[in-house]
Formats: structure tokens, C-alpha cells, sequence
């Protein structure tokens, strides 16, 4: 039963940060959206050719190389007071973004 209840307290604990966030921290999260995504692909290209993938695998490896920042890095930036309000734009940059770029590798993975 808590396991079922972390999500949303996740979320709803993100929410409230960024009612109290400073939109200043925005070409951050503009360039977090940007490499995160960008930093999962290469990653992607750089170790398939060491791995035997079946395209089924290789297609699902390049949908989670773009997936957008997780909240789970925004609390724990919060639990260690290392600048929560830039990774909450981040993840809230990240996670507008990924309306493209997830629909880009979704069309990229299954040709």
C-alpha cells in the first residue's frame, strides 16, 4: 500500500516546489530537456554495437535513452539541499519536451 502512494506523493511533493520555483532557472531546464534526451541516444548508439540485441530490445533501449529526468532526481536534490529548484525546472522542462522528443524515437524505434 505505500508503494502505491509514493508516486503521488513524489509528484505532489514536486508540484509544490514549483508553485515556489523562480522561472529565471528556465534556460537550465531548456538545456536539461535538451541533453537529457540527447545524452540517451548517444548513449545508446556508442554500446549496441557491444551488445546482441534483438530489435525488439534495441527499439525499447532507444524509447528509455530518451525518456525525459526522473522526479526522483528532484528529491533528492531537495533531501540534500543541492539547488531543488534548478532540477525541479529541469524535470518540469524535461518532461514538456518529451511531448517531442518521445513521439521522434517512438517514430525512430519502430522503423
Amino acid at each position: 500500500m505505500l508503494g502505491q502512494a509514493s508516486i503521488p506523493l513524489l509528484l505532489f511533493s514536486l508540484g509544490t516546489r514549483l508553485t515556489s520555483v523562480d522561472f529565471g532557472e528556465w534556460r537550465v531546464g531548456v538545456l536539461g530537456a535538451v541533453v537529457c534526451p540527447l545524452t540517451g541516444i548517444i548513449m545508446v548508439l556508442l554500446v549496441r554495437p557491444f551488445l546482441d540485441l534483438t530489435p525488439l530490445q534495441l527499439s525499447l533501449l532507444i524509447v528509455f535513452g530518451t525518456l525525459p529526468p526522473a522526479v526522483l532526481n528532484y528529491l533528492i536534490a531537495e533531501q540534500y539541499r543541492q539547488e531543488p529548484g534548478k532540477v525541479a525546472s529541469i524535470v518540469l522542462m524535461g518532461n514538456l519536451a518529451s511531448f517531442i522528443s518521445l513521439p521522434i524515437a517512438l517514430a525512430f524505434a519502430l522503423l
